[in-house]
Formats: C-alpha cells, sequence, structure tokens
C-alpha cells in the first residue's frame, strides 16, 4: 500500500511539473537596431527578404544564407520584414499589401506599412545580429520576435474560402518541354534557403535542357534576357512554390486569383517560361496578356489554370505601431 502511494505521489509530482515548466524563450536576435529610412536612401538586403518568389534577376553570389548571422537591411517597407519573418508565399504577400483577392479578409495593415500601387509606404533600416551559426528560418523566428517588441506587431491567421485558379497538367502525366524534374546531377550553386549560413562550395551551375535558368537553387527568378518579353526561370522549386508565385510574376491584371498546385507533381523541377507582355496596353501585338501567359504556359511547361475555389491561409494584422527609440 505505501509502495501504491509512493507511485501515484511520484507520478502526481512529475505531472505538476510538466504543467509547470515554462515555455522556452522565443529565438530573438543579440542586439538590434531600428530606424526609419532616410529619404533617397538606397534598397539593400543582405540576407533575402523573400520566401523563393524574387522576381528580378540573381546574382550568383547571392548565397540565399543567414549571412553568418549579420542581418542589416536598409530602406525596406515593413510588410516586407514581415513578408520575410512568417515566410509569406507570392498569394499571401499580395493579400497582405493590397486587399486585392476576392473572397478575401483584409488583412488590416494600415497605408504606412503596405502602401499602394502607386504610393511608397514608410520605409526602414534594421540592422541585427545573432550567432553566427544560425540558419534562415531560425532568422525568420527571430524577426518575428523583434516585429512583435519594436512595432508592436500582433496577427493572427485566417483561412477564407476563396476563388482560385488551380494549376493542373493539360495533358495528364504529360509535362511540357520546359519543364523538367531537377537532375541529381546539379547539387546547386549555394545552400538552399532554410540551412545553416556555413559556407559551401560554389560548382558551376549545370547547363539545362530547358534554357538558361537562375544561378541559384529552390527561386523563381527573371533570367536576363536581350530578347523581347517576359523571361522567369527556376532551379530545384517545387510546383507548390511556382503556383503561389504566378500572380506577381505576370501581374494581378492578368491573373486576378489565388492559384494552387494541383498538378499531383511531386520533387523539385527546373523550368524557363517566356511570354509577351504590355502592361501600358498600347503594343497591339501584345494587347492580351492574358491569353499570352496562358497560351505560353501551356505550350512551354503543359500546364493551365482552371476556375475553382479553396481555402486558402491569410495572414491578418491585429495591430502595428511605428517603432519606439532604440
Amino acid at each position: 500500500m505505501r509502495r501504491t502511494l509512493a507511485i501515484v505521489c511520484i507520478l502526481v509530482s512529475t505531472s505538476a511539473f510538466a504543467q509547470s515548466a515554462p515555455n522556452p524563450a522565443p529565438l530573438s536576435f543579440d542586439v538590434a537596431s531600428v530606424r526609419p529610412s532616410k529619404s533617397g536612401a538606397p534598397q539593400h538586403s543582405n540576407v533575402p527578404l523573400d520566401a523563393g518568389n524574387v522576381y528580378a534577376s540573381i546574382n550568383p553570389d547571392d548565397d540565399r544564407s543567414a549571412a553568418g548571422g549579420l542581418f542589416i537591411a536598409t530602406h525596406q517597407a515593413l510588410w516586407r520584414y514581415i513578408s520575410f519573418a512568417y515566410k509569406l508565399s507570392g498569394t499571401q504577400e499580395i493579400a497582405l499589401r493590397f486587399n486585392f483577392f476576392s473572397g478575401a479578409p483584409k488583412s488590416g495593415a494600415p497605408f504606412w506599412v503596405t502602401g499602394s500601387f502607386d504610393a511608397a509606404p514608410e520605409s526602414f533600416d534594421i540592422s541585427a545580429r545573432a550567432p553566427a551559426d544560425t540558419s534562415i528560418n531560425q532568422m525568420r523566428l527571430m524577426m518575428q520576435a523583434l516585429l512583435a517588441d519594436r512595432f508592436h506587431l500582433v496577427i493572427h491567421y485566417v483561412s477564407a474560402d476563396a476563388p482560385v485558379f488551380a494549376l493542373v497538367l493539360a495533358k495528364p502525366g504529360v509535362t511540357g518541354p520546359n519543364l523538367k524534374p531537377h537532375p541529381p546531377s546539379d547539387a546547386c550553386a549555394v545552400p538552399m534557403p532554410d540551412q545553416s549560413s556555413a559556407p559551401a562550395p560554389r560548382p558551376a551551375a549545370t547547363p539545362s535542357s530547358v534554357g538558361d535558368l537562375p544561378p541559384v537553387c529552390g527561386v523563381i527568378a527573371h533570367v536576363p534576357s536581350s530578347a523581347p518579353g517576359q523571361h522567369y526561370g527556376g532551379r530545384a522549386f517545387p510546383l507548390s512554390l511556382f503556383a503561389t508565385s504566378v500572380p506577381t510574376m505576370t501581374g494581378l491584371a492578368v491573373i486576378p486569383r489565388p492559384v494552387i498546385d494541383e498538378t499531383g507533381l511531386s520533387g523539385l523541377y527546373d523550368f524557363t517560361l517566356t511570354w509577351m507582355h504590355d502592361p501600358t496596353g498600347k503594343d497591339a501585338a501584345v494587347a492580351d496578356n492574358t491569353a499570352n501567359f496562358h497560351e505560353a504556359l501551356k505550350i512551354q511547361l503543359g500546364l493551365e489554370l482552371k476556375p475553382s475555389h479553396a481555402p486558402i491561409n491569410f495572414l491578418i494584422v491585429d495591430h502595428v505601431e511605428r517603432p519606439s527609440e532604440n
């Protein structure tokens, strides 16, 4: 009987300790400085602030890492820091900035955070230091803590059923000539974004059968070309990244809905995609931007977009303030 009571007491004591044990402290920078940007200051960041949807050309020297724990960004809008901290997809980024998608809840972000299509938001410089072995994803968590501390940012997520386009194969089991599985022989020039910032060897990028690709793996990026039109490519990326990048890659007037991946294709892929796009609408040869993109998507990648509905997670800003003094 005494032994039974002793065991019960031990179990109760252990349970009480487990319930009262404090949660681990959130990751945070060792030191950080936040300041409003000076007017006309250059825009720069030594750590990539995107989630793989770059929309610009990538320099081969961009190592896509946490830069040895040193974070330096200048003249960046707060929405960019939020996108980095919470690893927002292209779809979530658009919803945060523009409240554009039908069926999506309002993001709650004030104008000074997001700006608009024709007016810039306020910009901030952030410098921070973390341990040298910090990874990109750990730095994202540190940025969440910094935004909560210095901007008093409070957010939550809402899942809403919204009109979408489903990205599907135009012909079952068949991809187009410019969409191929990423070959195992191409080790990529740099680490993937969620890896440690430790230096890595940089072998020359392997030539691809689909055309000229970005020198960095895991991203959708602009590929420089002297030929007319829009030129994009990706090396070793999932189709889910391509889908959520389509609205911002093409322009909201072309693809006015979120895009979800329903291709059924897993693994990593390489692609190149070129289409004509006239943002002014004055060139009769390329006036129908939407048709031009859809045609290129089908012919070059073997993909098409089908109207559908799906639940989409949106980030909502409950509260935010301009930063406190350092």
